[in-house]
Formats: C-alpha cells, structure tokens, sequence
C-alpha cells in the first residue's frame, strides 16, 4: 500500500454555470494547487448525469487535509465555489490502493 490520497469532490454545477466557465475557474487555481506540498495530480471529469469529479492525488494524507484547509481560504478558489451547488458537493480523501501504468510501447 503506498502513502498517496485521492481527494474525490463530486459536485453539481448551479443553473445557469456553463462548462466552459468552470473549467475556465478550475484553470484558475492551477497555480494555487501546483504550488502546494505534496500535490502529484489533478483530473477533472463530467458524467452523462452532469455530476462533476474533480480527482487530486496527493503524497500523502497531511498534505492532502492542508491542501483542503487552505483552498476554502484561497482567494482563486471563490468563483469556482460560487458555481458549484453545496447540496450536491460531497468530498471524500481515500488511501490509493493500487496504480496501474500504461504498458511500453511495442517495436
């Protein structure tokens, strides 16, 4: 088992937010995250049901609850809050079990 924590935030975006404009908020707070201790990744996803995953890998659970801590406080992180729908943002910090990498290229 490795050290690593996935931070998992699903969310609904409030009516009327287009998906351009939250991925142009999330683009925001790149340097904010990239610059924090520990951070390794930063993925973010839409499904079919208009649910939104945004999926941090970080080195390790202190890092990632900091992160979480400052990011509430963070002057980049307010546009971005006021698109999602509270009643829809559930946030989880799980331990990463297992990775898997792509294969070497044949030939």
């Amino acid at each position: 088992m490795t050290k690593t924590v996935v931070e998992v935030v699903t969310f609904k975006l409030n009516p009327g937010v287009s998906d351009a404009d939250y991925v142009a908020a999330s683009q925001k707070t790149e340097s904010f995250i990239g610059a924090m201790r520990g951070f390794i990744d930063r993925r973010l996803s839409k499904g079919e049901d208009g649910t939104w995953m945004d999926y941090v890998v970080w080195a390790d659970m202190t890092a990632a609850q900091d992160a979480s801590a400052q990011f509430e406080q963070a002057e980049c992180a307010a546009d971005l809050m006021q698109m999602i729908d509270p009643k829809t943002l559930m946030m989880r910090h799980e331990h990463q079990m297992w990775t898997m990498s792509p294969a070497p290229a044949m030939g």
